[in-house]
């Protein structure tokens, strides 16, 4: 990992260690092994290839806010921390999506479509700090799937790097690809599946707004 991150990017002091293992959930778990920050996705394979060369288990983690424990290790694994995947690499107003890293804060795509007319939908009640990945990981809701349905609605296409480090694109731009619904099957499985590396995202328009005189 240190050949293919830098050591300033492979932690395994122990303040990191007791960090990275809790998230904002009460549950308890083991300690965290080694924590690496990736960039690309292919420093995220280079990560989950040494860790099953090593015989461990990987966990991907994002802005920690899950309520779940998705982010608590177990057994002293490789913590795979995504936060610094943070570009927004894409928009397309006219076919209303974009494509972004899976750090993304779920405000700062917001904020970076403010004059589009357009949002991303998804309100997991911390969007402030959550990142689109851990809304992904774990098909996140909150209030505005009362109107607009959960994560897994707006998602058109994962890039997503296997526990074999393996890279694979599940779905496409158009949200229509042949063959059984892996994308589907992919949002919400925690983490289990794999680590997303790139996520498409279907935008929906701003609603009108509405002023009441009296």
């Amino acid at each position: 990992m240190v050949d293919a991150l830098g050591r300033d990017r492979v932690q395994v002091g122990e303040v990191a260690r007791r960090l990275y293992s809790r998230d904002a959930s009460v549950i308890r778990g083991g300690r965290a092994g080694v924590i690496c920050f990736p960039e690309s996705t292919r420093e995220v394979s280079a990560c989950v290839v040494a860790a099953v060369a090593h015989g461990r288990a990987f966990v991907a983690r994002g802005a920690g806010t899950g309520l779940t424990g998705g982010a608590v290790p177990c057994d002293e694994p490789v913590m795979v921390v995504m936060t610094r995947m943070n570009r927004i690499l894409k928009v397309d107003a006219q076919r209303r999506l974009a494509w972004v890293e899976p750090g993304v804060v779920n405000l700062d795509l917001s904020r970076h479509l403010a004059g589009t007319g357009l949002h991303f939908a998804p309100d997991p009640s911390s969007q402030q700090s959550c990142t689109i990945g851990g809304n992904v990981a774990n098909n996140s809701g909150g209030p505005h799937c009362l109107l607009y349905g959960v994560t897994s609605a707006h998602v058109l296409a994962v890039e997503v790097v296997l526990p074999d480090g393996e890279v694979v694109v599940l779905g496409d731009e158009d949200g229509d690809a042949a063959g059984y619904d892996l994308r589907g099957a992919f949002v919400g499985g925690e983490g289990t599946l794999g680590i997303a590396t790139r996520i498409c995202v279907r935008l929906t328009e701003d609603p009108p707004e509405v002023a009441t005189l009296l």
